[in-house]
């Protein structure tokens, strides 16, 4: 794995972004493990039993897996009268360590939800968990009918640079499938998702006019996506922003609920294989994690990630 020199790194930030992630660099040692399954909190709709419809809360550095409830994002969707059961896994900066999180999100949470007879399942991921849900549907894609995004980190500003000076996604040529480069990876998925979105689930993007912790990424990324399905609202990379986005998300996802089909074909099918045993579930063991460095995604901070 290429590992930024920490002289790189520290140019690339600023003296206040510095100071805030001095808390969370002190503490790199204590990286929680990639435990399995990954430990998920549920919330059942108000009746008390399973719905038909999943909603998935992908956390950031930052908080917990609790937040969503701290914050009133779950009263919110009530609030909505959203026909979602919702889970939040505790998907912790471990996860992006071990080079799993995909895997535990797929293992652990929707496949046994598809199992269980949950017939649309939405993912929406925060900061790095937008990242996250990025990933999860680069290998499984077919396993999920949505994604909203809420001031995703996707990557480092020498690759969104990179990609500018190029000209755009289009005409970047540094794609890879190579795992030790996950900025890399991440973009070559995005350039080829470009090409053929009505081949994936729907991605919504929202994300703030003044991150500084994102950066320009969520505004390149913007660019891959249908003009129709990405906004901006004024804010930073912080709670209030978070709040904002998501709740925008929540308007939107009422509308789009109401016009989405059933599960596609190509998921029943992988569902029914699924049944028969057919597919052998990958739980990635590999030599080099894209996320090995914790500092490399210590820029996520503790209080706003």
């Amino acid at each position: 794995m290429k590992v930024q020199p920490m002289r790189q790194i520290c140019s690339e930030l600023c003296y206040q972004f510095c100071v805030f992630l001095l808390p969370v660099t002190l503490c790199m040692g204590c990286i929680p493990a990639a435990t399995a399954p990954i430990p998920t909190l549920e919330y059942l709709q108000e009746s008390g039993t399973q719905g038909e419809n999943l909603l998935i809360l992908i956390r950031g550095i930052g908080g917990s897996n609790k937040s969503f409830e701290a914050y009133g994002l779950i009263e919110e969707i009530r609030r909505r009268q959203l026909p979602f059961d919702i889970v939040a896994p505790d998907a912790h900066f471990g996860y992006y360590k071990a080079e799993n999180v995909e895997d535990r999100l797929n293992e652990d949470i929707i496949l046994p939800a598809r199992m269980q007879g949950y017939q649309r399942i939405w993912l929406a991921g925060f900061s790095m968990g937008g990242l996250g849900s990025l990933f999860y549907l680069r290998e499984y894609a077919e396993q999920v009918d949505g994604d909203m995004l809420i001031c995703p980190f996707v990557g480092w500003s020498g690759i969104i640079n990179e990609i500018e000076e190029s000209g755009g996604i289009s005409d970047w040529s540094a794609t890879t499938e190579d795992e030790s480069d996950w900025q890399r990876l991440i973009w070559s998925w995005v350039k080829h998702y470009s090409t053929k979105p009505d081949e994936y689930p729907p991605i919504y993007l929202g994300y703030g006019d003044d991150d500084f912790l994102a950066g320009d990424g969520p505004a390149l990324l913007a660019q891959s996506l249908p003009a129709d399905r990405t906004f901006v609202v004024a804010g930073g990379h912080n709670y209030s922003t978070f709040r904002k986005i998501f709740l925008t998300h929540l308007d939107n996802l009422d509308d789009e609920f109401n016009t989405t089909g059933k599960a596609s074909s190509k998921r029943t099918e992988y569902q029914a294989n699924y049944r028969n045993g057919q597919i052998r579930h990958r739980l990635l063991k590999k030599e080099n994690s894209y996320f090995s460095n914790p500092c490399e995604l210590s820029i996520k901070c503790s209080r706003q990630g």
